[in-house]
């Protein structure tokens, strides 16, 4: 149940992330499934409608179904305000597969009845998704969408484009637990990220895990004495992985089929000359880490685009920081905010003060819990 204490608290949190700006572009991402992102997105929406923002909102996937297409879990319904533009797969605007019910309950047994919106579609975009082409349309009635975006990071940022261009002041984007695209700096570059307790039963490893993912967004940029933009090869394709000395050209490491054998970039970079640079364009993983590790290179510094190009796992990267391994970003990825969801449909829940507590010690930047009602680090929250 919603509450004015709650809505203000919304609101509070918007005009933190957005930083006294009027516009932006602001993305979601969840710790894993069931962290609260889709909640968190609906105070959001409802908050920059109590504010008039002019509202754009699309996904990097789908979202806005009754039932997970994965774990069959029921789901919160994405709700969008009469004037919101939204982009989304055509076929996605069609009948609700339940009609104009849904999932929960009235007094009497029957499904409660749901409200779709109503959406004038203003053009087609040309992007296409699994559903068909994504068309751009603006809420003629206010009520629950279905969001289905392509996956791409630069996809995702041209129909933020095409929402800015057709009024939009605010987007919001809905970004899957397992696909980072939406974090990329070419889409937002502003994240907020859901933590919630369907990660783990344990409080304690959901803070860690927290704690690991913020680490990877506040890794730095290159020093200045590095280039934030390493050479192309002639004709502008970047090489997916080479080696910066500090002196002469960029060497690149050869990879089959866009790959990067672990133990041959490792090697590669054992024969480079000292203050080399091992630099990516694609991911760096457990497996890059652990064979660097196995070389006794963790004095080698790694530079990757931005955070979303980290994949190494708590306990990897934990070793790999152990060893003094640093890695650099060309593109900073700021996470604003953390909202916390004590409650998990999938085992047991925390604590939600405590837990909002635990997360706000680990992140040192706001969080909130907008169904408690709980803020930490939030200005105005004391």
């Amino acid at each position: 149940m919603r509450s004015a204490m709650t809505d203000d608290l919304a609101v509070r949190l918007l005009r933190a992330v957005l930083g006294g700006r009027d516009r932006g572009r602001i993305s979601l991402v969840g710790l894993s499934k069931n962290a609260g992102k889709t909640v968190t997105l609906n105070r959001l929406i409802r908050a920059a409608a109590a504010l008039g923002m002019p509202l754009g909102l699309l996904s990097t996937g789908r979202d806005g179904e009754a039932v997970d297409a994965v774990t069959e879990l029921p789901k919160p319904r994405i709700w969008a305000p009469e004037g919101a533009l939204v982009a989304t797969a055509a076929a996605a605007l069609g009948p609700d597969e339940e009609g104009e019910a849904g999932g929960q309950q009235s007094a009497a047994g029957r499904p409660a009845p749901r409200t779709r919106a109503r959406v004038a579609v203003l053009r087609e975009t040309g992007i296409l998704t699994p559903l068909g082409p994504v068309v751009i349309g603006r809420v003629e009635r206010p009520g629950e969408v279905l969001l289905v975006g392509p996956g791409s990071a630069a996809r995702i940022a041209a129909l933020l484009d095409e929402l800015e261009a057709a009024g939009a002041a605010l987007c919001l984007v809905d970004g899957s637990f397992d696909r980072r695209a939406a974090a990329a700096p070419a889409v937002t570059g502003r994240v907020v990220l859901a933590a919630g307790a369907a990660y783990s039963a344990s409080m304690e490893t959901t803070v860690a895990q927290v704690r690991h993912v913020l680490e990877l967004f506040d890794l730095p940029r290159a020093p200045e004495e590095w280039p934030a933009e390493p050479p192309d090869r002639p004709g502008g394709d970047r090489p997916p992985v080479c080696l910066l000395p500090p002196e002469g050209q960029p060497v690149p490491v050869p990879v089959a089929s866009g790959f990067a054998d672990p133990g041959l970039v490792a090697e590669a970079a054992a024969g480079a000359p000292p203050g080399t640079v091992l630099c990516l364009t694609g991911a760096l993983t457990d497996g890059l880490l652990l064979a660097l590790l196995a070389r006794r290179l963790a004095h080698v510094p790694v530079l990757v685009p931005d955070p979303t190009h980290v994949l190494a796992d708590r306990n990897t990267w934990r070793r790999w920081r152990r060893q003094g391994g640093q890695v650099w970003v060309e593109h900073r990825v700021e996470i604003a905010a953390v909202t916390t969801n004590a409650y998990s449909p999938v085992g047991p829940g925390y604590d939600a003060a405590a837990f909002c507590a635990r997360v706000a010690e680990a992140a040192r930047r706001p969080v909130v819990d907008l169904v408690a009602g709980i803020a930490h680090g939030l200005p105005g929250s004391g």
